[in-house]
């Protein structure tokens, strides 16, 4: 079969380059060795933050003295049929668009030739055009690998049959942070540990403490600067975590949650010649074009940010340079980063560390949210603002929202950063109240001298 493009996983990094590339009349395969969706769909997004929801709800109730219960099955079939939904939802588009789906791994013969492999049989596919975009899978530890009954990963930690008493998350990145606050205002016993000085380690040491205060105040342990050394399976069906410390815990579940690892072996890169980097991901240009013509990639496993509305920009681009169009460059500096944990982190440009790094003479504009009645209303006193500027205050370095709904809220936040909107305008602009996105008001009208709700200084 020959086809215009063929393209190896169906995740986002993948399907919006199918669905771009069929809707202008080009021949188009999608290659699924799993399930269509990919991670995002299937592990990531989607089934954590239905289950978020959920936890988010039942601390709502518990703040006003009441008490919710619910039923774990159910949770979780719920979880499932939202993922379901989602799913059906690709393969209905990319079917209604023309777009063949087969199942089956996905390897590169050559630059025009990709096999399909599915249970020893093979499918071979000429292609003018080939997307990668295969994604990544969840990276263990030496000394805690996966076993996926107690020693999980984020996938397992999102589907567990049973509700767990005690559990254990070694990393206090993203991922660990979510299950974290997910896990504790289900009423379960979570333990972080994070190697270094503070959780979030990329984020400026002012986000990681309001973060571990508001985890700490729903029942997290976080304890950094700690290594996992080793986890034992004991005879009781739970496991025993040896600490750096010395201490020893007993748990029903350890999710190691360090990172992510490129899935680009075993698919025929090594044979035609793509370039890959030090860690495995695929190097591509600013065309999202490999090394080899006509190869492109896309999506997580060309690294940078690991986000799915990253690899979203990426796949549409890809399709474009891919349709003889003129597509666009991603801008990397644009890419918001949000964290839902219910006092909920955002940012999006350069952190104080990145500046001072730079020698980047910078000043910080930081305003409290805990007087916003939307903010009150969520019960999270830890909540701010903080803007970085150059000295002449006509350019934004970076932007920082840690408050409820601040993964809303950004994007209200975003023309900011992007300079379409000055300061002055903002502080007139009628953002909705009540609302947490009222906040970029109040800040403009600090920055400018004219504060309502801000004493001058």
């Amino acid at each position: 079969m020959k086809y215009d493009a063929v393209i190896i996983g169906s995740g986002i990094g993948g399907y919006p380059a199918a669905s771009y590339l069929a809707s202008r009349g080009l021949k188009v395969a999608v290659i699924e060795e799993h399930l269509v969706g990919g991670e995002c769909t299937n592990y990531g997004c989607v089934p954590s933050k239905a289950l978020y929801h959920i936890a988010e709800s039942v601390k709502a109730i518990e703040k006003i003295g009441g008490r919710a219960e619910y039923n774990w099955t159910n949770m979780l079939e719920w979880a499932k049929g939202i993922v379901s939904e989602a799913k059906r939802g690709i393969e209905y588009l990319l079917k209604s668009k023309g777009v063949d789906i087969y199942y089956g791994k996905g390897v590169v013969k050559n630059p025009r030739e990709v096999k399909v492999v599915l249970e020893g049989e093979v499918i071979e596919l000429k292609a003018n055009k080939v997307l990668l975009a295969v994604g990544t899978d969840p990276a263990d530890l030496p000394n805690m690998r996966f076993d996926k009954q107690g020693i999980i990963s984020n996938r397992e930690a999102l589907y567990l049959s049973e509700k767990p008493e005690r559990i254990i998350i070694i990393g206090g990145g993203v991922v660990g942070v979510e299950l974290a606050n997910i896990y504790s205002a289900l009423g379960i016993d979570a333990t972080i540990i994070e190697v270094m000085e503070h959780i979030l380690p990329f984020t400026d040491k002012d986000i990681a403490l309001a973060v571990k205060m508001h985890l700490s105040n729903r029942g997290v342990k976080v304890l950094e600067k700690t290594t996992a050394i080793r986890a034992e399976k004991l005879s009781n069906g739970k496991y025993c975590v040896e600490l750096s410390t010395g201490e020893r815990l007993e748990v029903d579940k350890v999710v190691v949650a360090v990172g992510r690892k490129p899935k680009t072996n075993d698919i025929g890169l090594e044979a035609i010649g793509v370039g890959v980097d030090e860690k495995g991901f695929i190097k591509v240009d600013e065309r999202l074009e490999t090394n080899i013509a006509g190869i492109h990639a896309a999506g997580d496993v060309v690294g940078g940010p690991l986000l799915a509305h990253k690899a979203l920009l990426e796949s549409i681009s890809a399709a474009m340079y891919i349709a003889g169009e003129e597509g666009f460059k991603v801008n990397y500096r644009l890419i918001p980063l949000t964290i839902f944990s219910g006092l909920e982190v955002s940012s999006v440009g350069l952190t104080e560390r990145e500046l001072q790094r730079m020698n980047i003479k910078y000043v910080r504009v930081k305003v409290p949210l805990s007087f916003l009645s939307a903010v009150k209303i969520k019960g999270h006193r830890n909540a701010f603002a903080k803007v970085l500027l150059n000295e002449a205050f006509n350019e934004v370095y970076g932007i920082h929202i840690v408050a409820p709904s601040a993964s809303e809220v950004i994007s209200a936040y975003m023309p900011l950063y992007l300079g379409k909107v000055a300061f002055k305008e903002a502080s007139h602009t009628p953002y909705p109240h009540l609302t947490v996105s009222e906040s970029l008001r109040d800040l403009a009208e600090y920055i400018v001298g004219e504060p309502v709700h801000f004493l001058k200084k």
